[in-house]
């Protein structure tokens, strides 16, 4: 349980968090809407303890969704400047420090238990569902305050079984940290959580942790246009991936590295691997230690496919892989659905129709992709993807073809950058 000192901004808080009007949320709580009033005006400065439990009840029985809302919520009301739209965004991660250690409600610093690790293992776990359905700040302050508390506990007295597993929960946290920066567009500052996050997974000696790490830095290196750097990064990566879906990610991100790379033969033969990779994946499917960006499906896997075929200008084959990974998106289940990483596969679906003259195609996909995501979520890969659709356009058809100047406009449109001040839920990465 979340333990919170409930003064008028924090009533107000949880109440805007759960999204009631002041009527519901007093009938929800079980107290007077005078009551209510008294509180959210700072009138009572001190709480009742019935009172402190009442609320304390309603946050503990809320969904993660709320509970995300209420902190963010909380912290923009405690915060010692009033937000001002103008100003630059501020560091997440040097902000991150003043966070509520709460979060995780673990009594005891120096006696590290199995429940606390598993708690811990836990938070990550919501997090990485919660990544790219609920705002970004929040996610990246949890994940934070796991990193911290697992630092913390090492520097005191564990049982030494507990040890390597509270380095794994740390080097996870890290590696989470890192992904979510990069999709920040900042490569560079991912690289300093993930080189950490690899000395926890070597501590750890846990393989499957490498592995995403490398998987990690690879789309560092990646999206920083060092294509030989991620190849090596996915090389080794597939050392170590022996569990879980991380060899299918890196094997598919190795074939897309080398197309980049124009080693074309390289390419071809590491995607057809991949591809037979993923239909086994598929037969044997296995758990991964988290979701979100830490696990593979056949369809994110497709999207780099289809990108790696249309880097060989091979865009028949592209879209093939690409509608059959939109196709199989579309079967799967909201809640374990990767919003990302679709998002990015129908935009290789896109760039295949381009390149195969379905101009009129293209255009209306992309009005449906551009309908469908909000202006907080067009931010780092998946921009600058629609921004490559725009120019394949014009590449293809000219400036002046039916149907490119609507695809540009739009993708101008999509380009246009969220409110500023906000850290915004986030594309995905490499998909």
């Amino acid at each position: 349980m979340v333990e919170v000192e409930w003064n008028a901004d924090a009533v107000v808080a949880l109440r805007e968090a759960m999204r009631r009007s002041r009527a519901e949320f007093a009938r929800t709580v079980g107290v007077s809407k005078r009551t209510l009033a008294l509180w959210e005006s700072g009138t009572t400065t001190s709480m009742h303890a019935a009172s402190r439990r009442l609320l304390d009840k309603v946050l503990a029985e809320a969904d993660d969704s709320i509970v995300s809302r209420f902190h963010w919520s909380l912290r923009q009301r405690t915060s010692p400047t009033a937000p001002n739209p103008s100003a630059p965004v501020a560091d997440p991660v040097a902000d991150s420090a003043n966070q509520s250690a709460a979060l995780l409600n673990w009594a005891e610093a120096s006696n590290t238990g199995p429940l606390t690790i598993a708690g811990m293992r836990d938070e990550l776990r919501s997090v990485s569902r919660s990544y790219l359905r609920e705002p970004t700040q929040p996610l990246f302050d949890r994940s934070t305050v796991v990193r911290d508390r697992a630092a913390e506990l090492l520097s005191g007295r564990q049982h030494p079984s507990h040890t390597a597993l509270l380095y794994g929960v740390a080097g996870w946290a890290l590696t989470l940290l890192g992904w979510i920066t990069i999709d920040l567009g900042k490569p560079d500052t991912a690289d300093k959580h993930l080189r950490a996050a690899w000395a926890f997974a070597d501590n750890a000696d846990d393989d499957n942790l490498r592995a995403w790490v490398r998987a990690s830095q690879h789309t560092s290196s990646f999206w920083r246009e060092d294509y030989l750097l991620a190849a090596e990064y996915a090389r080794d990566g597939l050392q170590y991936a022996t569990d879980g879906t991380a060899a299918l990610f890196l094997s598919s991100a190795l074939a897309l590295d080398l197309a980049y790379a124009r080693d074309g033969r390289g390419a071809a033969s590491a995607r057809d691997r991949a591809v037979d990779f993923g239909a086994a994946s598929a037969e044997n499917p296995s758990l991964d230690v988290l979701a979100g960006p830490f696990a593979c499906s056949v369809e994110r896997a497709g999207g780099l496919w289809a990108d790696t075929s249309l880097t060989q200008v091979d865009p028949a084959r592209s879209l093939e892989f690409a509608t059959a990974a939109v196709q199989g998106y579309a079967r799967t289940p909201d809640d374990r659905r990767n919003v990302g990483s679709e998002r990015m596969v129908r935009c290789q679906e896109i760039k295949a129709h381009v390149a195969l003259g379905n101009l009129d195609v293209a255009r209306d996909q992309l009005e449906h992709l551009a309908g469908a995501t909000p202006a907080e979520h067009r931010i780092g890969p998946l921009a600058q993807r629609v921004e490559e659709i725009a120019w394949m356009a014009r590449d293809v058809a000219g400036s002046d073809a039916r149907g490119v100047p609507e695809i540009v406009d739009c993708a101008v449109e999509f380009r246009r950058a969220p409110q500023a001040g906000t850290l915004p839920m986030l594309s995905g990465g490499m998909g």
